[in-house]
Parts: structure tokens; sequence; C-alpha cells
């Protein structure tokens, strides 16, 4: 009888020893389950002392109040309330269900995709796991089993849900699907990972005890506020709970820090599952696909955001989706499956700058090229049915605009936008692109570098000795000085990570530089050899970008002084609004710090004061270069926000007056300096494409002038 849906052959005779937990998976348990012991022995010890202190705060409670006074009734029952929300505090998780957020999911049922029931349900006895209880689905390029955590989820057998978004159909060829679910059903498949799932929910318990406590504050809060001697008692209540939270965090990070590992273990063990059912091969495109598809999906929704204020709306995300995957592969010459790129190892070594790798032990997943490694020595091959994995369900077009509509939903935004379909977004990305396109000639040099600003006045008085000819013309911009701009780029990210490992804020005890294993004690020797060398290239680069620079003004003077005038002129121009917009960004920086009290935090009213002061100087910064730019037309685009540039270049805003907040003028600077700050990419790009471009212009002239005289 024929299948009724899709599915892709599973690979047969595939060796046990794939699935098999590794003896990494097994030690990893082991270390997090004597962690796990040590806690709850210290658990048991506390809930003991605080059945003590209940008993005895009855004890003295009770005494109190046979006193028969008001004031001794009312101190009676603060002392019992301490024993009783202390006690309450320790167990009170073991009643506790933390629901998953499901808010931009949508249930489908078996009646509505049959062909996806039919899929998932042959893929769930493959990999020994029971039917999901729930299949969601949502917009994002992602996939999960999901389920309410509790404390008696370590106990018994609790139903899973299984989330699959359609950006990851949107990315997929049907093998791969197949991949990705089976690497989530991985995670629950076989006996052998049921205490990988025990270490997991109880991990996950005791983070819900420590850090899920609003109810229990707001409890004590209510206490606190029924009299004023009941509030004395709340808040040693609040100390003893504090100190007990104190205790348990400590014990807790440790606790977490094996538990990361162990989850990276997991995460393997649930590739091989992937890789036993849908081949390794399979399991590594579809991650690699992902990458890249995860990228432009979240370039359609920035770019959905830029047109709401034009008032449009992106009809289908997905097929808009579509149109930023084969930019993107046209752009970097990546093959196209299905309208997603695929990426090969090259492309992902030729993105990577960085010398240095680090083995974050606080990841609790592995990185896509610790995952390939370890599928390549788990070598499962499969053959890939390259069939689109939207071949598992029905009314697609229907479906992709249900939760295109979501996005804006999700948005708050009335479905008033006109609409623009898949054409329509085609000509705005590729009208947007081209806003950013720099010109091929350049082959790439200012992709990512921007020169250094300098005198240009001292700079072109020094006359250029080369030659005005395009040889030279093409050694300034060949691939080796494109070579030399990339070192550099990696170089100040291996600074950045050096610095980082040094001052601790990564904690790692090992890392690997240029394939050299180093103990983090070796950081800051390295970290100063290497900005040593940043610092000499750095040099070597703007030697060389002012090299350029005469061979232009050079090539201008040619055509006249006019022209070599307005060469510096648009030079001066693209450093005098960088200048502009770093002193914006860092005002900015500061006013957001300053409003960062704000929320949800009491502030007190000399704090106020202080906080208003630095909010009035920086916004004295920021008001002369937002009148400039209103002039410039930088907010046409953006009516509301130009409406809150115009405020502040007419007001004089105070934000702290008569002891309280103004708050209309705090939200008012906010909405300013958010919005500007997205603006300013492309009003300072746009300022140095202009320079580039007219470097060209002069030079095709200069070029054109020569080849008459030899006519």
């Amino acid at each position: 009888m024929d299948q009724l849906y899709p599915y892709p052959k599973t690979p047969q005779n595939v060796p046990a020893s794939v699935t098999n937990p590794s003896s990494n998976f097994k030690k990893e348990v082991k270390k997090v389950l004597v962690n796990i012991f040590f806690f709850f022995a210290l658990y048991i010890g506390l809930i003991t002392l605080s059945l003590f202190l209940c008993a005895g705060c009855f004890y003295i409670g009770l005494k109190a109040i046979m006193i028969g006074h008001t004031i001794a009734l009312i101190a009676g029952l603060g002392i019992i309330s301490i024993g009783v929300m202390v006690l309450i505090f320790l167990i009170k998780f073991v009643f506790s269900v933390k629901k998953h957020e499901e808010e931009g999911m949508v249930q489908v049922t078996e009646e509505e995709q049959p062909a996806l029931f039919g899929f998932i349900k042959q893929l769930t006895t493959d990999t020994q796991t029971p039917f999901p209880k729930k299949v969601m689905l949502s917009q994002e390029v992602n996939a999960s089993v999901y389920y309410n955590d509790s404390f008696w989820s370590m106990m018994f057998p609790v139903k899973k849900n299984l989330h699959i978004g359609l950006g990851l159909i949107n990315s997929l060829t049907l093998s791969e699907f197949k991949a990705v679910m089976a690497h989530e059903f991985g995670h629950f498949s076989q006996r052998s990972m049921k205490l990988g799932s025990f270490v997991y929910n109880v991990n996950k318990a005791i983070f819900n005890m420590l850090y899920e406590n609003k109810g229990f504050g707001s409890a004590l809060q209510h206490l606190a506020n029924v009299h004023q001697i009941i509030f004395v008692f709340a808040w040693i209540t609040a100390q003893l709970v504090y100190g007990i939270q104190k205790i348990l965090r400590l014990m807790y990070g440790i606790i977490n820090k094996t538990y990361m590992g162990l989850s990276r273990e997991m995460e393997f063990h649930a590739d091989a599952v992937a890789a036993s059912v849908s081949g390794s091969n399979v399991l590594i495109t579809a991650l690699r696909k992902l990458e890249l598809s995860s990228i432009c999906y979240q370039t359609v929704i920035d770019k959905a955001n830029d047109l709401l204020h034009k008032e449009k709306h992106i009809a289908n995300i997905f097929t808009s989706h579509n149109v930023v995957m084969k930019e993107m592969a046209a752009y970097n010459n990546l093959p196209l499956q299905n309208n997603t790129p695929v990426p090969d190892d090259i492309f992902f070594k030729e993105h990577q700058h960085s010398k240095i790798n680090i083995k974050d032990q606080w990841a609790s997943h592995p990185s896509r090229e610790s995952r390939e490694k370890y599928l390549l020595e788990h070598a499962v091959p499969a053959v890939d049915d390259i069939r689109p994995a939207w071949i598992l369900f029905n009314q697609i077009p229907q479906l992709q605009e249900q939760f295109s509509k979501m996005i804006y939903a999700e948005l708050h935004k009335p479905d008033i936008a006109e609409k623009i379909d898949e054409k329509e977004f085609t000509e705005y990305y590729n009208a947007e692109i081209k806003k950013f396109d720099l010109p091929n000639e350049y082959n790439g040099y200012y992709d990512e570098h921007k020169p250094d600003e300098c005198d240009i006045e001292m700079l072109c008085s020094v006359p250029f000795t080369g030659n005005l000819a395009q040889h030279e013309f093409d050694s300034f911009f060949n691939n080796d000085w494109k070579a030399y701009k990339n070192k550099i780029i990696g170089l100040e990210q291996d600074v950045s990570l050096l610095e980082s490992i040094n001052s601790k804020k990564i904690i790692v005890k090992t890392f690997d530089y240029d394939g050299n294993k180093m103990k983090r004690k070796d950081a800051g020797k390295l970290h100063q050899e290497i900005d040593k060398q940043l610092q000499q290239s750095k040099a070597i680069l703007k030697s060389h970008d002012e090299k350029i620079l005469r061979f232009f003004y050079s090539a201008a003077l040619n055509l006249g002084e006019a022209k070599g005038q307005k060469l510096k002129e648009k030079c001066k121009t693209y450093f005098a609004v960088s200048k502009q917009v770093d002193s914006f960004l860092d005002s900015g920086k500061e006013i957001t710090n300053a409003l960062a009290p704000q929320n949800g935090e009491n502030v007190t009213i000399p704090d106020a004061i202080i906080m208003a002061r630095v909010l009035r100087a920086e916004t004295d910064n920021i008001k002369p270069i937002v009148r400039q730019w209103l002039g410039e037309g930088l907010f046409d685009s953006r009516p509301i926000l130009k409406d809150h540039a115009e405020l502040l270049t007419k007001n004089s805003y105070q934000y702290f007056d008569k002891n309280r907040f103004l708050d209309h003028e705090l939200a008012s600077i906010h909405i300013l300096i958010n919005g500007t700050a997205q603006l300013l990419g492309a009003y300072q790009f746009s300022s140095y494409k202009n320079w580039l471009l007219y470097q060209l212009e002069i030079w095709y002239e200069v070029k054109a002038m020569d080849e008459k005289k030899h006519v």
C-alpha cells in the first residue's frame, strides 16, 4: 500500500554505537547528579530548620496572642507569619507549574494537516518517542519540543508539545526537515536519555524556585501593608528568605555550570539520533542552511518594520524571505536549493576572521562547527529527498498569509495599511540594497572598512608620486589589500575576545589560538602582542588610505582646481557627519543609562535630581545636531519621530520638577534617541558613498581625457 504522506527513506543497518550515549555523556551525568545530591541534602537541611523555625514561631506567636492585647495579637500573628512564609518559600516550587509561552503560536490538528501528522507519527516511531500532545506552528526559523515545567515532571512522564516554525519549513528540503525534527525528538528518544531528561527537569525546578518569585514577593508585600507591626515581621521574613536564596544560589551556580556540560552532550546525542534516521550529511546541510536563513528572516522582519513607517504591510513574509535568500545566494555566489542558499565549509571559513576558538563552558549548545565534527565522526550516509518541506502542508498560501498577518498583530498594528506583494517587495528590497551597495571597482575594499579621519588639507598638500594609470588604481584595491583589511577585522575581534578572557567577562580555563592550546593566564600577554600587531597593521592601512586619497586628489587636479576642492569637501563632509553621529550616539548612551532606573525601580528625590541634571546636559549636546538634521530632512520619512525632534528643539526639557518626573518629556527623549539611532547608519553611509562615488567619477573623467589625447 502506498504511503499517504511524503517521507524520506530511513538509512538501513545503522550501527547501535551511533546512538549509544557516549562516555562523555555518562561522565557529565555523574558530575551533575553528585552536585544535585549535595543540593538536595542542603535543601532538606533547610526544610528541617524551617520546620523547627515554624514550630517555634507558632509557639511564641500563640503565647503572644493569649495575652489578649490588640498589639500583642498583631505581633503574635506577625511572628507566626515568619515561620509560615519561610516554609512556603522552600516548598512552593513543589506545587508551582511554569507554563511555556505560546504567544505567536497556533495549534493545528490532524484534520487540518493530515500529511504533516502522518509524517510526525512515522518519525516518532523511528525515534521511539511518544506522539506530541500538541503541534504548534509559528512564523519563526526554529523548532522545539517543550512542556510545562513543574516538580512532578521530574518524577512522572510529561506529554511534550512540538513547535514548528514555518520560516524553518521555508528553508529546508523534506529530508532536512526530518533531520531537524528527529533532533528535537532525540532529546527524549531512548531510556538511556531519561537520566539526562531528569537532570534537565531538576535544573529547571531549582531555577524556578530561586528566580521565579514574583507571586511570593507580591504576597509578602501585601502582608507588609496590613499593619506597621506586621511590616517589621515581613521585613525579617524577607531577610531570612534572602539569606536562604544566597546559599542556594551559590550551590545552583555550581550545578548549572556542570549542567551546561551535560546539556552540550545531550545536543550531540540528539544529533546522533537525527543522523540515524535521516543521515549525518543531511543534518549538516540543514544546520548550515538555517544559519543563513535565520539572518535572512531577520532582514525581512527589519524591512517589515521599515515599511510600517510608510504604512505598508508585507502580504507574505515567506515569499519575501525567499527574495532575501536569493539575493544573499547571488551576492555570495552560493547555489540555491528550493530558494535557500547552500553554504559550504569554504564559505564559513572565508567569513571567520578571528583566530581564537573558545569552548564556552557556560553555553548550553555546542557550536555548529563542533556539531558538524561530531556528525562526521558518526557518519551515516543518506539520500537527500530535495522536495521542499512545504509538501507536507495543505492550503499553503492561506497558511502563509495567516502567519504574515500575525506578525503585525503582535506589533498591535491595525490591518489598514497598504499590502505589498512579492514583486513590490522585490523592487523595494533591490532599491534598498542599491542604497548600501558600493561600486564593484573597489573590489570590496571599503566593505566593513572606513578610512580614519585625517587632516585633508595637509594630506593633499603632499604630491602624489605614482602614476595616474589603471594598473595603479587596480593595485590599491587588489585582493591582497582586501585580505589585509579582513586581517585587521580579525585582529580587532581577537583583541576584544582576549580582553574579555583576561578580565574574566568570558570564563574559560583554556582556549585555542591559531590552532594552539593556551591557558587563561596567557590571555593578558597574548592580548598585548596582538594589540601591538593590530596598531601596526592599522597604521599601514591608514597610510594606504591616505595614498589612495592623494591619488584621487591628483587626478582631480588634472580636471581643474574646482574638482580637487569638491573632493576635499566631500571627505570633510563625511568626517563631520561621522563626528556628529558618534557624538549623538555617545549622548544617547548616557541618556539611556540615565533613564534605566525608571524601569520599575524606586528612585529617591536626590537621585532623581542628579538624573535630570545628566539628562539636561546630554540633551544640550544633541539639540544642535538634531536641529541640523531636521533642516537636512533626516526625519522626513518618520513623521512621529520628526514631531519629537521638533519638540526637543523648541522646548527646554527639565525632566523632573516639583518632586515628580515629567513623564511626557522622558517618553519623548526615549523615543527620539531610539528612533534616531535606527536612521543614523543609512545617513552616515550615504555621506560615505557620496564621497566614494565622486572618486570614481573623477577617475573615469581622467581616463576619458587621457584616451582623447591618444586618439
